[in-house]
């Protein structure tokens, strides 16, 4: 090796040493003005009480004020792009379930793919179940609904939260599950979903129990099974779907925060201790109790694995034609 080939490879190694410390150093100086955690769906729906909640929790941590900014439209795909689209500095994250970032983009042409986004970790975990009018003369359980469903295809009408929600692929399992086919009504989110099942105009309704319980206790409502790896405490004595003998759906539903996938590790390591202590505040485990969810955190390969999982069942839904946006 000639000596000009050595200079230059020393000179490149204290580059890339500099470097290093120069991110090391901006992200021990990070942050050094408030941070915004996009949500990309309106104001007062569970997300964006989870954000609040997280948000406060999360500006003690860093010591600076972390702002919520509610960018609702498309699926959540106007908010995903708005961070995708951001600098990579920290500064600007989304809060939001899997499906905006992974099953949107199956759906439709977004701006967007999740390449696009660095998984930091989750903060908030729920339980899905299925919902039937407490006065429902069909069926007065899971069983005696899943026979009604298989004595003829369309037989029961089920609506879901929008196309390409966990509530959406959860019924796509229970499809699958019982053999079967329904009639399925698309709303746009669950609050209409909710009041359709309540009237009568639909059979049952695939919904999160933190905002279902309501309708739940005050009688409107009976729940057939939860739909999850385990039975949910806000609902004692519900059996899962598996419980019951008719194989496994994991309703789980998750939040999570990313960040622009360019963000410099350092950064993203920071942010996602920052979140894990965050997720642990009283406040904001209080918060989630009072919801009918869980205050939950994980690693970054964690939230990445569950980003995994979701693409798989998404993906493999479109390819069967069975997941189209309306």
């Amino acid at each position: 090796m000639n000596i000009r080939r050595r200079e230059l490879l020393k000179l490149g190694t204290l580059a890339a040493a500099g470097s290093a410390l120069t991110a090391t150093a901006w992200a021990q100086d990070f942050p050094s003005k408030p941070v915004t955690i996009v949500v990309p769906f309106a104001p007062g729906g569970n997300t964006d009480i989870v954000a609040r909640t997280v948000a406060v929790a999360l500006g003690k941590v860093l010591g600076q004020s972390v702002i919520v900014d509610n960018r609702a439209g498309a699926g959540g795909s106007i908010g995903a792009m708005q961070v995708a689209r951001a600098a990579p500095d920290g500064y600007t994250l989304l809060l939001c379930g899997a499906g905006v970032v992974v099953t949107v983009p199956e759906m439709v042409k977004t701006s967007y793919s999740r390449s696009n986004f660095a998984p930091l970790g989750l903060v908030n975990k729920g339980s899905m179940v299925l919902l039937a009018r407490r006065n429902e003369t069909k069926f007065k359980s899971f069983k005696e609904l899943a026979a009604y469903a298989r004595s003829g295809e369309g037989k029961l009408i089920a609506a879901h939260s929008g196309p390409g929600t966990p509530n959406h692929l959860a019924l796509l399992q229970l499809e699958t599950l019982l053999k079967t086919k329904f009639t399925i009504v698309s709303y746009k989110g669950s609050g209409p979903a909710l009041i359709d099942l309540i009237g009568g105009q639909v059979d049952v309704h695939f919904d999160q129990v933190s905002s279902s319980l309501q309708h739940i206790k005050g009688g409107a409502l009976q729940p057939l099974a939860v739909l999850g790896p385990t039975q949910d405490p806000s609902l004692p004595g519900v059996q899962t779907v598996a419980e019951l003998g008719f194989g496994e759906i994991d309703g789980t539903t998750y939040v999570g925060v990313l960040a622009p996938s360019g963000t410099p590790k350092a950064v993203q390591d920071k942010l996602a201790a920052a979140l894990a202590q965050a997720v642990k505040d009283p406040q904001t485990v209080n918060s989630a109790r009072e919801l009918g969810s869980v205050a939950y955190s994980s690693t970054p390969q964690e939230f990445a694995r569950l980003l995994d999982a979701e693409y798989a069942l998404a993906s493999q839904a479109t390819k069967d034609g069975r997941l189209k946006a309306d």
